[in-house]
């Protein structure tokens, strides 16, 4: 299947539009989206986003948390800003000089900048407002991933300094504006950049990023039925179907097109894949989660279906996660029978905690698949 991409351009120049001072029908804090991985978040971010804030004049910066999971957070920020500046020194020497500082220090880590002229090290807010101030442009900072920011001191360090610099040049006369757009594969862990009065983003919303509907279906379908014969047609609804089962992720949905619909039995072989094989087009997604989930005790079962069930408001050591584990289990559980199997469950990589007494679900997929396999 050759490659296939389906702009989202009425997306973009939604979001684009909340990207406004305006305290209505702006969003001043930013933008913060959630939505499953592989569901194309990224995908909107940098073929359909990013190029239409190029068209409005916005400078949009793209860093991507989740390119190296090893690099740390607050590195890869540095490491982003410090290409801009250096690309936007190049360019513009020769009209606005050199750039007034020799070094960029964000959360701890220092780059060395080309065409620097000063002896100080730039800020992350310094490095933000030259940008601006050199692209003649408002900058629109895209931080994808950006729940990863939670894992590490420096990346929060970034966040802080983030908004700082965010409520600096906004609140400078004659400067160039900073919005700042938040996108993560994990709603509770995204939100740990926005709950608490400790969080760097405190008071802002976190909203669904809208999922890849029957349009891209349907833009899937005509890209792909006018290489076939005419008796071995994709049909739209088995194609939905099939959608919708694999939890609108764009890629397995066509690793399922091409095992099962462009064969010889064509959008019927599709058909009876979901009619008879619904569980095994989950099991694509879902296989590991089954995998995990079987090999837990009674009570680390019990802990985290009371934390997937309580979401943002679970509460570890309280009456109703007691009666809660109670219930599931039969059994009376203390203090210390629920800290063991949170830490369990973290030693198991399926829960983390982003703080003292702070728990949330590791992988949001597995949310849906305790849903629709759990009573």
């Amino acid at each position: 299947m050759d490659i296939f991409y389906a702009p989202r351009d009425a997306l973009a120049q939604t979001m684009a539009d909340r990207l406004s001072p305006d305290p209505i029908m702006g969003t001043p804090a930013g933008l913060f989206l959630a939505a499953p991985r592989r569901t194309g978040k990224s995908s909107f971010l940098r073929g359909d986003l990013m190029p239409h804030l190029r068209d409005r004049g916005l400078y949009p910066i793209y860093v991507d948390l989740w390119a190296d999971p090893q690099a740390d957070p607050g590195e890869l920020i540095a490491n982003v800003l410090a290409q801009e500046l250096d690309a936007l020194g190049d360019r513009r020497t020769r009209l606005l000089g050199a750039l007034p500082f020799k070094t960029l220090t964000v959360a701890g880590f220092r780059i060395d900048l080309k065409q620097a002229d000063g002896a100080r090290s730039a800020t992350l807010a310094d490095a933000l407002a030259e940008i601006g101030k050199r692209a003649a442009a408002d900058v629109v900072f895209i931080v994808d991933e950006a729940q990863h920011a939670l894992s590490s001191p420096t990346g929060m360090h970034a966040m802080f300094a983030l908004k700082a610099a965010r409520d600096a040049m906004n609140q400078t006369p004659d400067s160039t504006r900073l919005y700042l757009v938040f996108t993560g594969s994990h709603r509770d862990k995204l939100a740990g950049l926005t709950l608490t009065s400790k969080a760097p983003f405190f008071g802002a919303q976190v909203a669904d990023f809208p999922r890849l509907d029957r349009s891209y279906v349907d833009a899937l379908v005509d890209h792909i039925n006018p290489k076939l014969a005419d008796d071995n047609k994709l049909d739209r609804d088995d194609v939905e179907a099939a959608f919708k089962l694999l939890g609108y992720r764009p890629e397995k949905l066509t690793q399922v097109i091409r095992d099962h619909a462009l064969g010889t039995a064509g959008s019927a072989g599709l058909r009876q894949t979901i009619r008879d094989r619904a569980d095994a087009l989950r099991a694509l997604v879902w296989q590991q989660h089954e995998s995990d989930f079987g090999r837990l005790t009674d009570v680390q079962r019990a802990v985290l279906r009371v934390l997937i069930d309580r979401g943002s408001d679970f509460a570890p050591f309280t009456p109703v996660t007691y009666a809660a584990v109670k219930r599931m289990t039969d059994h009376d559980v203390g203090q210390s029978q629920i800290q063991n199997a949170l830490d369990d469950l973290r030693d198991k990589s399926l829960i983390w905690r982003p703080s003292r007494g702070v728990y949330a679900l590791e992988d949001q997929d597995l949310r849906e698949w305790l849903l629709a396999h759990i009573s």
